[in-house]
């Protein structure tokens, strides 16, 4: 009888910090309070606060780092792969084409180490100290220019990280190199008028437009790692999604 009450406890806790967020008092891309003080607020334990948050995590609204607490990913999740099962990988650009028999390549505009802006940081649940690898690449595919991306990732996630790796597929990379695999990603999508830049890298002219999206990509243990923003030529861009209603 004691386990029963204890179950519906952290699942009633776990339904109030999910009302919280639905109804944004809990902001996205910021953190919630600490374990302490909802602790103190539910009159409960550490575990059975936990297990609140491992409900939420599993549900994909949170995202807890050690050290930097624990974070709202969105108000509105996509289902985390359940534990156990195949987490199916995100559809890169390198492992879309290439399953085809199509040849992608990279060109390097930028390869560095720098702090991101707060709003970078925010998504990727950094602190202020905290740096990333900065890099700006040119997509190829079958020698036709498709995009600039626009990316950065925590070099506490990816500390061995390098300009070769930065050419490559980075979500293969990060299978092999951290057993992990990006599994979910949160994404914007909109037009805006090319700048000299995508004109002179994605063969556009001055009147032509680029399709852009931003995105903030999971892994599977619910940890954000990169944020990259990619400006696509207008043609090529090609965007396709299933729904499904539950």
């Amino acid at each position: 009888m004691k386990r029963r009450s204890i179950l519906r406890r952290y699942i009633q806790i776990a339904n109030i910090i999910k009302e919280r967020i639905l109804s944004h008092e809990y902001i996205v891309g910021e953190k919630i309070p600490y374990g302490h003080q909802l602790c103190e607020e539910f009159s409960c334990s550490k575990i059975t606060l936990n297990n609140a948050l491992d409900i939420l995590v599993n549900e994909g609204f949170i995202a807890r780092q050690r050290g930097l607490g624990t974070i709202v990913k969105t108000a509105s999740p996509q289902h985390l792969p359940v534990p156990g099962k195949l987490n199916p990988p995100i559809q890169g650009v390198s492992r879309l084409h290439e399953a085809q028999g199509i040849e992608v390549r990279s060109h390097l505009l930028l390869f560095d180490i720098a702090q991101p802006s707060a709003a970078v940081a925010t998504q990727l649940a950094m602190s202020d100290d905290q740096y990333a690898w900065h890099f700006k690449r040119v997509r190829y595919v079958d020698n036709q220019p498709l995009s600039i991306e626009d990316t950065w990732i925590p070099v506490r996630i990816l500390p061995d990280f390098t300009r070769q790796d930065a050419l490559g597929s980075v979500y293969q990379f990060v299978e092999k190199s951290l057993r992990k695999v990006p599994c979910s990603s949160h994404t914007r999508f909109y037009s805006l008028p090319s700048d000299d830049e995508a004109q002179a890298w994605l063969d556009l002219a001055a009147n032509e437009p680029v399709s852009v999206t931003l995105s903030v990509t999971y892994l599977n243990d619910g940890q954000p790692f990169e944020y990259c923003t990619s400006h696509y030529h207008y043609q090529r861009f090609n965007y396709n999604a299933v729904v499904q209603r539950n």
